[in-house]
């Protein structure tokens, strides 16, 4: 989970300030199975990055995206790090594009940090966006 400070918004002001900041204890990887023989869909690990946790380095979830050949690209917040000092905004979906789909899979983190899931799917059709 990103970290914040008491008091304020998700992020920090700078990088420096955000090297002084606590170190994260879980991480969010997309894996895809492109170009691979798998016929599964691609999905959300979830990293436990603690050095003094007995699941240091492992994958402590796995969240599957409900369609195939999505290709997950470069995940982002749903609030960046200008919004530091804004302490109404949270950092509690991640945004993952996918390249082949155009969809875009918006992921509940703040519920459950450990066990993220699926919020919202974003899809295109030809000129038009719609929601589900």
């Amino acid at each position: 989970m990103a970290s914040t400070c008491s008091g304020c918004g998700p992020g920090y002001k700078t990088p420096l300030d955000a090297m002084k900041g606590p170190r994260e204890e879980i991480v969010y990887l997309p894996c895809i199975y492109r170009n691979t023989d798998i016929q599964k869909p691609d999905y959300l690990a979830t990293v436990d990055v603690n050095p003094q946790s007995p699941n240091f380095c492992k994958v402590i979830h796995r969240l599957p995206m409900p369609n195939l050949k999505d290709e997950l690209h470069h995940s982002g917040w749903n609030a960046c790090s200008s919004c530091y000092d804004d302490p109404s905004k949270r950092r509690n979906r991640l945004i993952l594009p996918s390249l082949i789909s155009s969809r875009i899979y918006v992921v509940d983190v703040g519920t459950d940090p450990r066990a993220p899931r699926l919020h919202k799917i974003i899809f295109f059709i030809l000129t038009a966006c719609y929601s589900t």
